[in-house]
């Protein structure tokens, strides 16, 4: 049973406190990645920088191939893993924080809801 997306090898970096559940998330347009033995290795061919991903950050990283909310990338893991939404979004939004400080992913503010 998962109870927690530690297993991501988060840094605990406090960009994430920035983010935002309306947020929208996708894979940088200079990111490679392969898949070896069920995990993803993700390459910024402009700054060499290499990340490897569990499973876990393997299957985040399949769901941003197409942008997403992170409450919607929470709301997905919820249903495929044993853990609450709250201790999903913490670990989720650490790792976002690193792909992101890696060059690998891009942030795209959301909009408030209600907001015009």
């Amino acid at each position: 049973m998962i109870t927690s997306l530690d297993g991501l090898e988060n840094t605990g970096n406090t960009a994430r406190e920035a983010l935002r559940p309306n947020d929208i998330v996708a894979r940088g347009s200079g990111a490679l990645s392969a898949e070896i033995d069920g995990e993803v290795v993700a390459l910024d061919v402009t700054n060499g920088v290499c990340y490897g991903l569990d499973p876990i950050g393997s299957r985040i990283w399949t769901l941003i191939e197409t942008p997403m909310a992170l409450d919607d990338l929470c709301a997905a893991l919820t249903a495929e893993y044993q853990v609450d939404a709250t201790t999903c979004f913490r670990d989720l939004t650490d790792l976002v924080a690193d792909l992101h400080a890696a060059g690998l992913i891009i942030i795209t503010t959301g909009s408030a809801s209600g907001a015009d």
